[in-house]
């Protein structure tokens, strides 16, 4: 039989990928803590870590039983907090994914709010592309992202914001004024673009596919900032998403539209119906909806 203490110890090394750092962190020996990985290895029947080069690494039944074995640690976190007659909802560990536009517009002023009213909850932030994020919430790695549902069938969720696709300008050209452009007007223009994996490459490609335009793509980025700073200094047309409306540069963007194919896309709320829900996530997604709503509305 399992015993939590196992549980503990093998996800301290997981998370850190090193049997130093973990042991200090869990207050052992390295050699007592690589003997109970070993022994925990040998009783489960597979190999959880596998060295590569110099790196320790979770084999693919190591990160399943990782996300498991997470699972089971905060169940009985709540199942103590519970028994010591503390209020569930105010004693948690949350974990939250979101793309960085969506951590500085939405999710941030969101964590705030949610701490001045439950200051015993841990809320833990990690940061990602789309792509990589449905990813996360699949496999249990956060309870919870905001991003769009794509073509996952596992997950449920509820819709935030929609995703709208914009053109950043330099200041001289000749369609900064208009309310809107077609993809065809800037198809000769080089272009500033995230990289795969972000929704807005998925909606950018999927604009250029259906309108036969072969982008010249200058550069590709992470940073939405980055991007409209290089759009507004002139060295090409950068391809943002309104939900990066707090960056100044993106305040004068032009929308993009299209005759023949979606232009924007549903970001919601989501999370594994299937995997562990802790106290607190409907606290927190009730005022990640209302903060949502007020951003939208210009009230915030």
């Amino acid at each position: 039989m399992l015993e939590l203490r196992e549980l503990r110890n093998f996800v301290a090394v997981a998370e850190r990928l090193n049997v130093s750092s973990a042991a200090n962190a869990v207050n052992l020996s390295q050699p007592a803590l690589s003997r109970q990985i070993q022994a925990l290895e040998k009783k489960l029947g597979v190999e959880l870590f596998e060295r590569v080069g110099k790196r320790l690494v979770l084999t693919a039944e190591g990160a399943d039983f990782a996300a498991q074995a997470g699972e089971l640690i905060e169940r009985a976190q709540d199942l103590e907090h519970k028994t010591a007659r503390n209020e569930p909802q105010h004693s948690a560990t949350l974990r939250i994914g979101a793309s960085p536009q969506t951590i500085a517009w939405l999710l941030s002023p969101a964590i705030a709010r949610f701490r001045a009213d439950f200051r015993k909850v841990d809320l833990m932030i990690s940061e990602g592309h789309n792509d990589a994020l449905v990813e996360m919430v699949e496999h249990g790695a956060v309870h919870m992202v905001v991003a769009n549902l794509g073509i996952s069938n596992i997950l449920v969720g509820h819709p935030l914001f929609t995703a709208q696709l914009l053109a950043v300008l330099p200041p001289s050209h000749k369609c900064r004024s208009c309310r809107s452009i077609r993809i065809d007007s800037i198809a000769n223009e080089p272009m500033i673009v995230m990289r795969r994996g972000f929704l807005t490459r998925h909606l950018f490609e999927q604009v250029t596919a259906a309108h036969g335009v072969r982008p010249r793509i200058v550069l590709e980025s992470d940073s939405t900032h980055t991007l409209a700073a290089l759009a507004y200094d002139g060295l090409g047309v950068a391809i943002v998403s309104s939900s990066a409306r707090n960056i100044s540069e993106v305040r004068d963007a032009v929308p993009i539209h299209s005759d023949i194919c979606q232009t924007s896309a549903e970001v919601s709320a989501l999370w594994n119906p299937k995997r562990y829900r802790p106290a607190g996530i409907s606290n927190f997604l009730e005022v990640l909806k209302k903060v949502a709503a007020e951003r939208l509305n210009g009230h915030v």
